[in-house]
C-alpha cells in the first residue's frame, strides 16, 4: 500500500514543497502514473531515487509543478490587458508587474512585448517559479517550433529570430526587460506595490484553504486600484471578500 501522508512528509523534507497544499485526488494521480513511467514501486523507492539521482529529481519537481503555458494564452484576456490595463498602469509612470508561477516565461516576455509596442516603460517585470529548471529555460529564452504556435507573425517577426536547430530564440530587447526569480508561492514572502499581478492556471492545483490563502497575499501586494488576472478555470467566486472587482473576463481589480 501506498503511504500518500508519509510520502507528503518525505517530499516536504527532500524537495521542500509542501504537498499539503495541493488537492490530494490531483496531486496522488499525477505521482502515481510518474512512478508507473519510471518503473518505481513504491512511494519509498521514488524517496530514494530522488535522494540520489539528481536529473531525475530536477525532472520530478518540472512534473510535479505543471509547467504549462503559451504565448498570448488566452486572446481575450491578452486583448483586455493590452487595451486597458496596460494603458491604465502605464499613465505617467513605470509600472511594476508580476507573473507568478512563470513557468517558461511566455507570459510575461508577451507582456514585455505589448509594453514593447505601445511604447510603455516598466518598472520591473519580474517572473517568479518554484522550478529553477524551468526558470533558467526561460532566461534563455530559446522556445521549440511548437511552443510558439498560434502567434501573431508580427510578434514572431520583430521580437524572434529563428535558429539553425529550427529552434526561436527571443530577442534581447525583449529579454532584458524580465527578472526571473525562484520563489516558493507557499513558503516565500510577496513583495509588495505591483500595478498587475498575473496568476494563471495556477490556483487550481491548491486545496481552496490555499488558493484564499494565496489570493489574499496577492492583493495585498497590488497598489490600490492594482490588477489581477486569473486563469480561466479559477474565477474567484466572490471578489469582494478580497477587496477585489471584476472588471473583465479573469481580470480583477483592487479596491482603493
Amino acid at each position: 500500500m501506498r503511504d500518500y501522508a508519509k510520502l507528503q512528509r518525505d517530499i516536504n523534507k527532500t524537495l521542500g514543497i509542501d504537498l499539503t497544499a495541493y488537492k490530494e485526488q490531483q496531486m496522488r494521480r499525477r505521482i502515481n502514473q510518474w512512478l508507473d513511467r519510471h518503473r518505481l514501486s513504491s512511494y519509498d523507492d521514488l524517496i530514494e531515487t530522488l535522494g540520489r539521482d539528481r536529473e531525475h529529481r530536477e525532472k520530478f519537481i518540472e512534473y510535479l509543478t505543471i509547467n504549462t503555458s503559451s504565448f498570448f494564452r488566452d486572446k481575450r484576456v491578452f486583448e483586455a490587458i493590452e487595451q486597458v490595463v496596460l494603458p491604465s498602469i502605464s499613465k505617467n509612470r513605470r509600472p511594476r508587474i508580476w507573473s507568478a508561477g512563470a513557468s517558461i516565461g511566455a507570459e510575461i516576455y508577451s507582456i514585455a512585448m505589448l509594453m514593447k509596442e505601445a511604447h510603455f516603460t516598466p518598472g520591473l517585470l519580474l517572473a517568479t517559479d518554484l522550478d529553477e529548471a524551468v526558470l533558467d529555460k526561460a532566461k534563455a529564452g530559446v522556445y521549440l517550433p511548437t511552443q510558439i504556435n498560434g502567434m501573431d507573425p508580427k510578434y514572431l517577426a520583430k521580437y524572434f529570430t529563428q535558429m539553425s536547430n529550427g529552434n526561436w530564440a527571443i530577442a534581447e530587447s525583449i529579454k532584458s526587460l524580465v527578472v526571473f526569480r525562484r520563489h516558493d508561492l507557499l513558503k516565500d514572502p510577496y513583495e509588495r506595490n505591483f500595478d498587475m499581478i498575473l496568476c494563471r492556471n495556477v490556483f487550481i492545483y491548491f486545496t481552496s484553504e490555499t488558493q484564499k490563502r494565496l489570493i489574499t497575499n496577492f492583493v495585498q501586494s497590488l497598489v490600490p486600484n492594482g490588477y489581477f488576472v486569473v486563469g480561466s478555470a479559477e474565477q474567484i467566486m466572490d471578489p469582494t471578500s478580497f477587496g477585489l472587482q471584476r472588471v473583465s473576463y479573469c481580470i480583477y481589480q483592487k479596491s482603493t
